[in-house]
């Protein structure tokens, strides 16, 4: 907890520095930082990180997305058990209909389980 108040803490003061910083002239930045008002555009290869950094977050937040979907739309095999009786019943869904006590079947029927049943769900089906 005090983690997760200390990150939130940083990043405040981080946009609060980096907001302040925006404020000031050009030229008053560049003497703050040793430089000339002319000098001011050698500075990219923060502009260069910052715009890789973006780029990577995209690609790998996209690639998690990727397999999630991919991952969700794999059909696999839905045993239902009425523990009562003994009666298997078994069904073919997404991974990503099967929901708690309730699931689609990939030839669009919604299948409610019972208190009495049980699910169990098998591996993928080819």
């Amino acid at each position: 907890m005090f983690m997760k108040l200390f990150l939130t803490a940083l990043v405040i003061a981080g946009a609060v520095i980096a907001i302040r910083i925006r404020k000031r002239p050009p030229a008053r930045r560049a003497l703050a930082a040793g430089r000339s008002a002319d000098q001011l555009s050698g500075s990219t290869l923060p502009r260069m990180m910052a715009y890789a950094t973006v780029f990577i977050m995209l690609a790998g937040s996209g690639i998690y997305f990727y397999f999630q979907w991919k991952d969700a739309y794999q059909v696999v095999s839905v045993r239902i058990i009425d523990t009562r009786s003994g009666r298997e019943v078994v069904y073919q869904a997404y991974k990503g209909d099967v929901d708690g006590r309730s699931f689609q079947t990939t030839d669009g029927r919604i299948v409610t389980l019972a208190e009495v049943e049980r699910l169990e769900l098998g591996g993928r089906m080819p």
